[in-house]
């Protein structure tokens, strides 16, 4: 809907005009209406109206007049001039002003319709080619704002036009949570005020926001995390110190990258600033107090020698308290935390007098490189650690890996049974557990097995309930046939032949 204002001294023309057209119906509303140029100027600045109908012959300041005085101080509308002269001369100095329609007394129905029709499209077009131009100026000034930050090179027309009393630097990293970035902007839009400009860099949307106070941002950025926490959980939002230098922007990009490295430490918190930060690294600093990492290395190996999994798990609150309070970067603390897993296993491998897989270390190692959070990376170490106490308890009750495979084969060989599959059941390889047990027994695992499942057919054989095809299912062998040839080889006589012997000599006993 357009907006109208009307001009006119006569207050019988202004009412009439509001009832010679259906003015809703053609697209328009009137909005206010003035006696005289000098009311209509004030008008036009408190309502700012899309239309201006104005009569020419007025008191104080006419029509021609107050048009051009619009036009010249930045109140320029779409002009309907209305009088009841005809003479050239208006009609030529009111074109002259850009008024594109100049409509006689009485005012035509059709005529005015035929204008405000034609107007309506002009402001359509100017309004979309106007947001057109903002959309491609706001474009321009992010490239130029985000080449500045990033590359730190001064562009001296941008200094200009971006001279605000103060500046911060705002981002919220949502490729990694999988947040559209057009419905990211709208979010910006709705909560932020003050903004300058946004530009996406890595995984991050930045939002440059000027002219608003320590207060105000923070209370902007509590209401944006809350919005974006109710999108996705655990999205969060980086915000950067506050500057009254233009010339800092690089410094605040800067910092911005500084605090995204402390989500690693901090992973719950919503928004990471320099403030939030310092509040919970002095309450960590009371559980940190004394701590010594030498003692504290020692402590941890006897808790895992031990077996005791709390004191594990207390023992890597610590460091992870430590940690926090030194303010180490993400990287430090992988690389603190590769070279104490290499420690443990250099002493656990001591202790079982046998290496551990390199191929499990690397995957390890891999894991506490890639893993997001602190917390996620001594939770993974806490079962870690569980683990080589279970090893020292299978070492100290001198478990024999051969009677495991024995007996996990009593207990299931009527499943397919492989060595793969022992050997991700048993966590070794397939190809150790196959060396190791014809090393021990003297035969293969595949010759143990059919011997197993053999002896148990010979027990279901005696049980004249079961036919040979489902003897040989109920052990084990998926083909009758294969199965037939295993227990010939094995017992010397097809499976129907010890069935008729065993049923012989049963009857002979029983006579």
């Amino acid at each position: 809907m357009h907006s109208v204002l009307i001009v006119d001294d006569e207050p019988i023309v202004r009412e009439g005009l509001a009832y010679i057209i259906d003015w809703q119906a053609a697209g328009f509303e009137i909005i206010a209406s003035a006696s005289d140029g000098l009311e209509g100027i004030e008008m036009m600045k408190r309502y700012q109206p899309d239309v201006v109908l104005t009569d020419v012959q007025m008191p104080e300041m006419d029509g021609i007049e107050m048009v051009r005085y619009a036009c010249e101080n930045g109140l320029r509308r779409e002009f309907i001039i209305l009088s009841g002269y005809s003479e050239f001369t208006y009609a030529k100095e009111a074109m002259s002003l850009g008024v594109a329609y100049y409509l006689l007394k009485p005012v035509d129905e059709d005529e005015l319709l035929d204008a405000l029709k034609r107007i309506s499209q002009q402001i359509l077009l100017k309004k979309k080619q106007a947001a057109n131009l903002t959309l491609y100026q706001n474009y321009v000034d992010a490239r130029r704002v985000r080449h500045f930050i990033l590359n730190e090179q001064c562009d001296k027309e941008l200094m200009t036009r971006m001279a605000f009393d103060s500046y911060c630097l705002l981002a919220c990293d949502y490729e990694a949570f999988g947040v559209n970035s057009q419905e990211l902007e709208a979010i910006f839009d709705e909560h932020l005020f003050g903004k300058v400009v946004s530009f996406s860099h890595g995984s991050l949307q930045y939002v440059l926001l000027a002219d608003q106070t320590s207060s105000e941002i923070s209370r902007m950025t509590q209401q944006l995390s809350s919005a974006l926490q109710a999108k996705h959980p655990e999205i969060y939002v980086i915000v950067s110190q506050l500057t009254t230098d233009v010339k800092e922007l690089p410094q605040l990009q800067q910092s911005i990258k500084a605090l995204k490295e402390k989500r690693y430490i901090f992973p719950t918190l919503p928004i990471v600033s320099h403030k939030h930060l310092q509040d919970l690294t002095e309450k960590n600093k009371n559980k940190a107090v004394g701590f010594e990492k030498v003692v504290w290395k020692q402590n941890l190996l006897d808790a895992i020698k031990q077996n005791r999994k709390k004191k594990i798990r207390a023992y890597l609150s610590e460091i992870e308290y430590y940690y926090q309070k030194n303010e180490w970067t993400e990287r430090e603390i992988k690389a603190d935390i590769a070279e104490l897993f290499n420690f443990y296993c250099d002493e656990i491998e001591e202790d079982i007098n046998q290496p551990m897989k390199e191929r499990d270390k690397r995957y390890i190692i891999s894991v506490i490189l890639s893993e997001r959070s602190l917390q996620q990376t001594f939770e993974f170490l806490n079962e870690i650690f569980i683990d080589f106490s279970r090893l020292l308890v299978i070492q100290q009750e001198r478990f024999d890996i051969v009677d495991e495979m024995k007996h996990y084969t009593h207990k299931y060989y009527h499943l397919n049974l492989t060595l793969q599959e022992l050997g991700k059941e048993l966590n070794y390889s397939h190809s150790y557990l196959g060396k190791k047990f014809r090393s021990e027994v003297k035969m293969s695992y595949r010759m143990y097995l059919d011997q197993v499942r053999i002896k148990a057919a010979k027990q279901l054989i005696q049980d004249e309930n079961f036919l040979i095809y489902e003897i040989a299912e109920k052990v084990g062998y998926a083909n009758s046939d294969y199965f037939s040839k295993k227990f010939k080889a094995l017992v010397g006589q097809s499976p129907g032949a010890y069935q008729r012997d065993w049923q012989d000599a049963r009857e002979k006993e029983m006579t």
